[in-house]
């Protein structure tokens, strides 16, 4: 019999829909599920199984929406409910003056239900999980690894069947950086598509909210009930919501954009040859595949870095001084960096933002219509390989990501293998501004031809 947490958000809504299961029954298994998980991965925060509960009784008579009895949870940068969230930090609190986040209230009406808030980096600023205030977050694939961050705890939760999808933030790869390194699918999608009202921010200009499932097709569900214009965000853009859930099953006619180099230089072999096999795949699905160069990603890189730590700076300057030492030595190393940058180079980074997504758009994403890109160099690493290193990991996780987010573009991460030793390997897919069902349909079509994505970590992940 299939065990009710190993169901993802389309099954779920099917037999939720059908009466198959119902709420209660549903937040049950998830929540046990969930005690269990966390009691060796410490994903999350803060695990509310009696709120839930309470939640999924008072759903009892009736469908109240589309995502009616489906268990979520949501990184700790969330204000939900009037509380503020932790951050990932004890003893700071970052001004902020939202009282509700609108993406969990969009959730909270399509009648899907919070099982509580995910671990992650100390205030989003890292990309290990590592987290001297609230426990390291575990990967589930073996405990003895980050599970990648800043949002470690969404990518390990989902991941072991906690939940069957998160709400996170990426600011330079924190949603897909964790799905990658725990063998699930991520998305960062067009900066302004999904509100940022209520999420406590870390970079202004590129900070996205995004989603963490196990499938494409998950994540396009979700998306289409989260994204859409909030007149309280003035970085929401009132763009278009399609019918995101209405996925094709081919890729016939995209042109995948290819840069052999940025895999074979930059990311283990292993890695490599499972982006060729992917390849495979798509074009098998009738993708032609289009040889481009990325080299220019390195210098998006070095702007995206600037960028972060002008705005990260005036996001904590009036908290770092007074509370040094509550700062994670990871994280303020590179507070310390962030506040010897000059206001000029915020303004030469933010210049620059601009003649990125122009170069970008103008070469290969004119170029081609979905471009595979690394997503983390090598799979997780040890906790013990991280001692005097946790700041060069984060920079090498963040390198392959941050250009998307300083040009808007949206990137999805999605698993395509696992190395000899069991750990998963994945990349990302990037298109153009608002492309976001082209990203999703396309790694739809290649989750329908493969299984990376229904493999489950094994029995170590849980209880």
């Amino acid at each position: 019999m299939t065990e009710v947490w190993t169901l993802g958000v389309e099954e779920l809504v099917t037999a939720i829909g059908a009466g198959e299961l119902g709420a209660v029954e549903v937040v049950e298994a998830f929540a046990v599920r969930a005690g269990q998980v966390d009691a060796i991965l410490n994903c999350f925060i803060a695990l509310d199984a009696d709120a839930a509960r309470r939640a999924a009784a008072r759903e009892r008579a009736g469908r109240r929406g589309p995502l009616h009895g489906v268990p979520y949870a949501y990184k700790d940068v969330f204000v939900h409910g009037g509380v503020t969230p932790t951050v990932g930090a004890r003893g700071v609190t970052l001004q902020f003056a939202a009282r509700n986040t609108t993406v969990l209230d969009r959730l909270d009406e399509a009648g899907a239900i919070g099982l509580g808030s995910l671990n992650l980096d100390q205030f989003a600023y890292a990309a290990t999980g590592v987290n001297p205030d609230f426990g390291d977050v575990r990967n589930p694939w073996d405990p003895a690894r980050i599970a990648g961050g800043s949002s470690g705890g969404a990518a390990a939760a989902v991941a072991a069947g906690a939940v069957p999808f998160a709400i996170a933030t990426d600011t330079g790869g924190s949603i897909r950086i964790p799905a990658a390194l725990c063998g699930i699918t991520g998305l960062k999608p067009t900066l302004g598509r999904i509100p940022k009202t209520g999420a406590v921010p870390l970079s202004h200009s590129q900070d996205t909210v995004g989603i963490l499932a196990r499938s494409a097709r998950d994540v396009a569900l979700v998306l289409e009930h989260v994204a859409g214009d909030d007149p309280k965000d003035p970085a929401s853009i009132p763009a278009p919501v399609p019918a995101f859930a209405e996925l094709g099953g081919s890729c016939e006619g995209t042109r995948l954009g290819f840069d052999r180099a940025a895999f074979d230089d930059r990311t283990t072999p292993e890695i490599a040859a499972a982006a060729k096999s992917a390849i495979e795949v798509f074009t098998g699905l009738g993708a032609e595949l289009v040889e481009i160069d990325l080299s220019l990603l390195e210098a998006f890189d070095t702007v995206a870095t600037v960028l972060t730590w002008a705005e990260a700076t005036a996001v904590h300057e009036r908290t770092f001084s007074a509370h040094l030492g509550r700062y994670a030595p990871a994280i303020r190393a590179r507070l310390e960096v962030a506040l010897a940058a000059h206001g000029a180079d915020h303004v030469n980074a933010m210049r620059l933002q601009g003649r990125a997504l122009a170069q970008l758009l103008d070469g290969p994403l004119t170029a081609a219509d979905v471009l595979l890109v690394p997503t983390v160099a090598a799979p997780a690493a040890t906790f013990d390989s991280l001692e005097g290193d946790a700041v060069s990991v984060s920079v090498g996780h963040l390198r392959l990501n941050r250009p998307f987010n300083l040009t808007g573009v949206p990137a999805l991460a999605v698993p395509i293998g696992f190395d000899p030793t069991g750990l998963p390997l994945g990349l990302q897919l990037v298109a153009r501004p608002w492309a976001e069902q082209t990203l999703l349909a396309f790694a739809a079509a290649y989750q329908a031809e493969t299984d990376w994505h229904r493999r489950l970590p094994p029995p170590s992940g849980a209880a």
